[in-house]
């Protein structure tokens, strides 16, 4: 859709203008608001549960499994482009399109079998795509889709050769954990509950030319689009039109998810890997949630869960809400500043909170380094760092509280952690 973006624009005007959406709402509403994703080219990374709450305005609690409405809609969008283009449409050169197993709209020209009569019985059910027959230049896209995925499916592999080498070891012996790594993990390991670790991708923009931008400070586009830096080099390339794209990780996360796999393999069976961007609320409801990445990443998401923060995200660094003798109220991100430092410190904050309606956990390890990120969660793996760790944290009654906060900081060289030490805990706890 890059380089033609007013054309389709003008086809989805004249969609929503016709006899055939005039009389529905639903169907209009869903036509523009796939259309504006398209455009912005996030609308393949949405959900059910996201269409069903900002398109429909389901609750919070909406549960796509339990609620068909967004399947219904869609079908039904995809008969009224159907019946637009085999009626009102007919003379139209350019059609537009909802390909089956995607939300992002297409907009090509008219292939030859759209000028037939009559639709066959099978065209006229629900499951049955006019954008069927576009489809002739798809394979490059996969192909340049598949390519920009590397590095997320090198983690997934990974992460599955982790599991796997970890299933031929006993679980018995010097594989078992001491009690306080024990303690640190025990909400999400053997819970019968789902593991979703979810890698922050950060937003790039891919020019015409296929070369990609990106601004570490900035991770949403409607804040990229505007910003100095790409206006100029946007001048110095010659080029325009771009898209956003989400399809790498850092190198240490990848490191972190090769990590969870070896460690958490023979305790966990059930773990899955997603990117940031397509982590949705429902996942965050339904299952334990563990996050790496930059805090921007995931601070809408733990600002809304039940226990509020005592260690928050700010412009300058990690904020203590209460601080106490002896702590300093900032915590800067780290030591030299800059996004690109394979050498210095850098301070990481791991929480783990109550998921969204209480029943699941959410487990995240935020900085803004990807070198401190990986340091933190070696760490918080390590049966000796957990001894250190816990001991801070006990209570009188000698057990760690359910959620808390823990800040940490990394050294590392060459972008390899060298040292990780503790900085300061908080109990965390849940809003009545």
């Amino acid at each position: 859709m890059t380089g033609a973006g007013d054309t389709f624009r003008e086809c989805v005007e004249r969609l929503m203008q016709s006899r055939t959406f005039r009389n529905a709402p639903s169907s209009r509403r869903l036509l523009r608001y796939l259309a504006d994703h398209s455009l912005a080219g996030d609308a393949d990374q949405l959900k059910e549960y996201t269409i069903g709450v900002d398109a429909f305005g389901k609750p919070p609690d909406y549960d796509p499994r339990l609620d068909s409405t967004v399947r219904i809609q869609i079908g039904r969008l995809r008969l009224k482009l159907s019946e637009f283009y085999r009626e009102e449409g007919t003379e139209d050169p350019l059609v537009v399109g909802l390909p089956k197993g995607r939300f992002s709209l297409i907009c090509e020209p008219r292939p030859a079998a759209l000028t037939a009569p009559e639709p066959s019985a099978a065209e006229t059910e629900p499951g049955w795509d006019a954008a069927m027959e576009l489809s002739r230049h798809r394979w490059r896209t996969v192909a340049l889709v598949l390519a920009g995925t590397c590095l997320i499916l090198i983690a997934a592999l990974a992460f599955s050769y982790s599991r796997m080498r970890g299933a031929d070891r006993s679980p018995t012996g010097a594989d078992e954990w001491p009690p306080e790594l024990a303690e640190l993990w025990a909400p999400f390991v053997n819970t019968g509950r789902p593991l979703i670790v979810a890698v922050g991708n950060p937003l790039f923009l891919q020019f015409e030319n296929k070369l990609l931008y990106r601004d570490p400070a900035v991770d949403k586009l409607e804040d990229l689009l505007k910003s100095p830096s790409l206006i100029a080099v946007r001048k110095a390339l010659g080029v325009q039109q771009s898209q956003p794209v989400h399809y790498y990780a850092a190198v240490g996360d990848v490191t972190s998810a090769f990590i969870l796999g070896r460690r958490l393999g023979l305790r966990q069976p059930n773990i899955s890997i997603v990117r940031s961007s397509q982590l949705q609320w429902q996942q965050l409801a339904s299952a334990n949630v563990l996050l790496l990445g930059p805090p921007r990443f995931f601070d809408d998401k733990l600002t809304s869960l039940p226990a509020p923060l005592e260690i928050a995200e700010t412009p300058e660094g990690f904020r203590v809400v209460h601080p106490r003798p002896g702590e300093s109220p900032v915590y800067k991100y780290r030591d030299p500043p800059g996004f690109f430092v394979e050498d210095g410190e850098a301070r990481v904050l791991i929480t783990r909170s109550a998921g969204p309606v209480g029943d699941t956990d959410v487990l995240t390890f935020a900085s803004n380094s990807t070198f401190g990120r990986a340091g933190a969660l070696h760490a918080f793996t390590d049966a000796g760092f957990a001894h250190t760790l816990v001991a801070q944290m006990r209570d009188a009654s000698g057990h760690i509280p359910r959620y808390f906060q823990v800040l940490l900081n990394v050294k590392f060289k060459g972008g390899v952690p060298t040292e990780t030490s503790y900085l300061l805990y908080r109990e965390l706890r849940r809003r009545n």
